[in-house]
């Protein structure tokens, strides 16, 4: 029970960690002149570019994990849950937007162990374009391994 409430309190300084980093220095500073260059980045930007600046420090691309599930479970999961890609990357948009273990599309052991990430406060653009490439990351052989007790 200590140990839970130790991993719980370590996932919570890092999200902090990682909203601070996001807020900080992923994103160009607002001010007069800049409306609308946070959106330019992800029209400038591919989906690898962006899961490499806001995705890359919590999910790692393939198991092990690191603080949330391995985009390529994530992946597997909403191929799972949906046959069109454009409701599977609006869905992740949303939950992006604002997480909810309702609306996870992962194991429930997965948010018992990882807890729910943090919204990304990040133009809608940008979530669909490193939604998109999630969505690509697709690995049937990961099917196989799912049974052996990882959580996606």
């Amino acid at each position: 029970m200590k140990n839970r409430l130790v991993e719980r309190h370590v996932l919570f300084a890092v999200s902090v960690i990682c909203l601070a980093v996001l807020d900080g220095c992923g994103s160009p500073q607002q001010g007069p002149g800049h409306e609308g260059v946070r959106e330019t980045a992800a029209e400038v930007m591919d989906g690898e570019q962006l899961y490499n600046r806001y995705c890359k420090m919590c999910h790692s691309l393939g198991p092990p994990p690191k603080f949330g599930p391995p985009v390529k479970g994530i992946a597997m999961h909403y191929r799972e849950a949906f046959t069109d890609k454009e409701e599977a990357v609006e869905h992740m948009v949303t939950f992006m937007q604002s997480p909810d273990p309702a609306m996870s599309k992962c194991r429930p052991q997965a948010i018992e162990r990882f807890g729910l990430m943090p919204a990304m406060d990040l133009p809608e653009g940008t979530l669909r374009v490193v939604s998109d490439w999630f969505w690509e990351q697709f690995d049937p052989e990961l099917r196989h391994q799912h049974g052996s007790g990882h959580d996606h």
